[in-house]
């Protein structure tokens, strides 16, 4: 490339080129997960729109330059970013919203709280995760799971239409009247593979009733009570209930042990949220430590569960913003997604290392944060809604779930000694339940050292994802380390 190639790109765009040495480059070239702050791309090109995504397509093919999309980030594997050209869709912000048909039209760049913000004011959602600082366009294409999920589904199975630049440098509109094939494929088909999203449509969810979050702290003892029934009251509970377990290490006080979080929301008054869980509570026969209540709007309940005590502005990625209070931590995680409940002696040996990392003076030591230092397995549930759509129906193929789990550690970028270390830990309590997985992973939770996760994340569907691939990527332009190859 010759040095004037950039100049070239920033004249015929009207967004910005940030190179090396310009203002602002150490800044726009992080994502969310601190274990890639070393990455230095070519440039991070900030679009000011759709024709400037098709303008550096061209750009990028002509020249042979690697191309990463980038919508909120957050990709586990560091899949946002790269050493070519980073195409950073965040100023793709708009919003349509179609009250006639409840549908929306969503620029690519926009992240998932300040989407449940816009369209709060026509008391409507889409079905999405729960970080504030999340993608839509990544959720989407990779799935999308979150407390909508059980009553209305995946992200994209409310999907109706996406506005795609292809490797031609085409945009290509992706709906069941054009584009069928791409559109299928868009629908959980993986992040970056088929093109560059710039705007997707969505059917809307109604969320003009009250909402409840309820969280409930209990002691290390009745963890595998708790776990144990939850995973039994998955298949009786309503599906306006959305119930998460987290284990979590936490500072080493003493003898303390990790704690167990249950977190609940629900579509409804704090009554009926209550009785919603009341036999799980009484199931796990033991009296929480903590326990707090909040109802209110949608909205704010979403806004809360990250970002509690935060004004809009600071519910952002802190080094990536100003006012950002949304922290930054190395990030290593696997994912397991389980069709039917774990056996009391895998839960056991999950609390076996839980356990063995609270105890450990490198994992857990004595500056710990619960932000940067943790160690946690989350489950959520993954069944209700998701489970009515036909696994062949999108390219999304889990659809005969109970739960995700996913098992995460966390650390500062403090030395190689101290990431090996998590990356051990997290990769033991992956083998030691083996036995116990099902062989699926989620493709959002994106894992650069999963055997076979081709077939992991996508099953039976791979073939036509990659018949997709080949018809509208042929010279896989789109190509990174689990990207779909073309057939």
């Amino acid at each position: 490339m010759r040095p004037t190639d950039l100049d070239e790109l920033a004249a015929a765009i009207d967004g910005d080129v940030i190179a090396p040495g310009s203002p602002g480059y150490d800044t726009a070239r992080l994502i969310w997960n601190r274990r890639f702050d070393d990455v230095r791309p070519t440039a991070v090109v900030r679009v000011a729109g759709a024709e400037d995504v098709r303008a550096v397509v061209e750009f990028a093919r002509d020249l042979g330059l690697p191309l990463t999309p980038r919508s909120g980030g957050h990709s586990f594997a560091g899949y946002s970013t790269g050493d070519g050209l980073v195409v950073d869709l965040g100023a793709l912000t708009s919003v349509k919203v179609d009250a006639a048909s409840e549908t929306a039209t969503l620029g690519a760049g926009l992240t998932l709280l300040p989407t449940y913000r816009a369209l709060w004011p026509h008391k409507f959602a889409i079905p999405a995760g729960l970080c504030p600082t999340v993608g839509i366009a990544g959720l989407t294409t990779g799935g999308g799971l979150g407390a909508l999920s059980r009553r209305h589904g995946l992200t994209c199975d409310s999907l109706v239409e996406a506005e795609i630049v292809t490797a031609a440098g085409r945009f290509e509109r992706a709906s069941e009247d054009e584009n069928p094939d791409l559109l299928w494929a868009t629908r959980g088909g993986g992040g970056g593979n088929f093109g560059i999203v710039t705007s997707l449509t969505f059917e809307l969810v109604p969320v003009d009733m009250t909402f409840t979050e309820l969280t409930y702290e209990f002691p290390w003892a009745a963890a595998e009570r708790l776990l144990t029934a939850w995973q039994d009251w998955l298949s009786t509970s309503p599906p306006e209930t959305w119930a998460i377990i987290e284990l979590e290490t936490q500072a080493p006080c003493g003898d303390a042990d990790p704690f167990v979080l249950l977190e609940v929301v629900h579509a409804g008054p704090r009554a009926e949220a209550e009785a919603a869980v009341a036999e799980l509570l009484a199931a796990a026969a033991a009296a929480p430590v903590r326990a707090g209540a909040h109802s209110g709007p949608f909205v704010d309940v979403e806004h809360d569960i990250f970002c509690k005590g935060l004004r809009a502005k600071e519910c952002a990625l802190a080094d990536k913003s100003a006012a950002g209070r949304v922290p930054r931590a190395a990030l290593y995680a696997r994912s397991d997604v389980a069709a039917r409940p774990w056996p009391s002696d895998g839960i056991r040996t999950i609390l076996d290392w839980m356990e063995r990392r609270q105890r450990d003076p490198v994992l857990t030591p004595p500056d710990f944060a619960p932000t940067d230092m943790v160690g946690k397995v989350l489950l959520e549930p993954a069944d209700g809604a998701v489970n009515s759509v036909a696994a062949d129906a999108t390219a999304f193929v889990h659809r005969d779930n109970l739960f995700v789990a996913q098992f995460q550690s966390r650390w500062r970028n403090d030395g190689s000694a101290v990431a090996d270390a998590n990356r051990e830990w997290t990769d033991g309590l992956y083998f030691a339940v083996a036995e116990h997985r099902s062989g699926s992973a989620y493709q959002n939770y994106i894992d650069p050292n999963l055997d076979d996760w081709q077939r992991a994340y996508y099953g039976q569907n791979l073939a036509e994802l990659r018949r997709v691939k080949s018809k509208h990527d042929p010279g896989n332009m789109f190509d990174f380390a689990q990207s779909v190859p073309p057939a």
